[in-house]
């Protein structure tokens, strides 16, 4: 995961950065490259998790062991209904199931929101990138040169590549 380190920094996990970029890039097209002037750093997951348990506990976070098997909106709140059949009521329901949620209806009209990532940790010997800069978005697609049909797919369904290097 990756955020944007002047907001890690005002909520004190700053120390749960494992990498910091400088500089922040997005390549619209070969021609085009637009510079953001703010740091990026990529997440260390162990070491968050630790902290955010260590502060829940010094909290009295109650914790709930069971599975969500239905999750209810109304106008004003929001429940979950668990695989024991307790009801849980909330103002706000997170899914951070990931990128198969069983909750996520894709084929249907809707008006709440939900972004899907999907990647990899990849350690490789040498890449193309600037290693000052965190590619945030790269929707450059000449690579695909010889292949022109899968230029005709980006078009109708545009995709990029997010680059921690």
């Amino acid at each position: 995961y990756g955020v944007w380190v002047d907001e890690f920094e005002n909520l004190g996990l700053e120390d749960c950065l494992d990498h910091k970029w400088p500089m922040t890039c997005v390549h619209i097209n070969d021609n085009k490259t637009k510079y953001l002037g703010r740091p990026y750093g990529r997440v260390s997951r162990k070491k968050l998790k630790l902290k955010l348990l260590n502060s829940c506990v010094e909290n009295r976070v109650k914790f709930y062991k069971a599975k969500v098997w239905k999750v209810e909106h109304e106008e004003f709140e929001s429940s979950i209904v668990c695989d024991d059949g307790k009801k849980i009521r909330g103002s706000l329901v997170v899914d951070a199931s990931g990128f198969a949620s069983d909750f996520i209806e894709y084929d249907r009209p809707r008006n709440h929101g939900y972004q899907i990532a999907h990647g990899v940790l990849v350690e490789v010997d040498n890449h193309p990138f600037d290693l000052d800069k965190m590619v945030l978005m790269d929707w450059r697609d000449s690579h695909l040169g010889n292949e022109p049909y899968l230029r005709v797919n980006n078009a109708k369904e545009p995709t990029f590549l997010y680059a921690m290097p």
